[in-house]
């Protein structure tokens, strides 16, 4: 029960972060639907799945990956530059007409969603970092006596933080059917200045201290 119960917490701590996954999720939650929003979750969730298998067979080829300065200097342009896109995106008015949320909600399918939610997550530096940060924990902390420490601690993680992430897009549709049209806007378009606001430090970040 150790390792669950360790990995429940990390993935807790981790998920409930306000990062920019968050406030990609409350634009693509309250302009587009709950089941978009679930798309965006179920992207990121396969992203992390992705870093937890390489983090747990290869730990020591991805911490000499993820040190390289190409590495964090190509991810941090992407994760800026996509980034800066939805934030650029969630700024632009929309008319409140019936017929444009239907055209919007049309265009927009599924696997876009779930697309946006893989290309941020993946493109993240620090969430590179703390997949392998953790696997490295818990190789440090396997034992023979029991072998399944890391997967244990590991896949806990991974379903604690996508539980959060769920958790998320259905408080912010429970927020979104509660509050007025025109309140939803302006919440979306803060998320848009935040989102401007983070992809510019990063690519400040990238490309003038690094």
């Amino acid at each position: 029960m150790e390792p669950v119960i360790k990995g429940v917490l990390s993935g807790l701590a981790y998920g409930l972060l306000l990062g920019p996954m968050f406030f990609l999720s409350l634009k693509i939650t309250l302009t587009q639907g709950l089941r978009n929003g679930i798309a965006l979750a179920i992207g990121a969730f396969v992203s992390d799945a992705i870093l937890v298998l390489g983090s747990w067979y290869s730990a020591e080829r991805i911490a000499a990956i993820t040190k390289e300065q190409l590495f964090q200097s190509v991810f941090g342009v992407a994760s800026g530059l996509l980034l800066l896109g939805f934030g650029i995106a969630a700024l632009i008015p929309r008319k409140q007409t019936a017929t444009t949320v239907d055209t919007v909600v049309a265009v927009t399918k599924l696997p876009v969603s779930a697309l946006q939610g893989f290309l941020v997550n993946m493109s993240n530096p620090s969430n590179w970092l703390f997949w392998l940060s953790l696997a490295t924990a818990a190789h440090a902390e396997a034992t023979l006596e029991n072998e399944h420490y890391t997967s244990l601690f590991l896949t806990a993680t991974l379903i604690a933080v996508f539980s959060t992430d769920m958790a998320k897009v259905l408080i912010l549709n429970r927020i979104g059917q509660r509050v007025k049209p025109g309140t939803t806007a302006k919440i979306v378009r803060v998320a848009g200045i935040i989102l401007v606001c983070v992809s510019l430090w990063i690519l400040w970040k990238v490309l003038f201290t690094t």
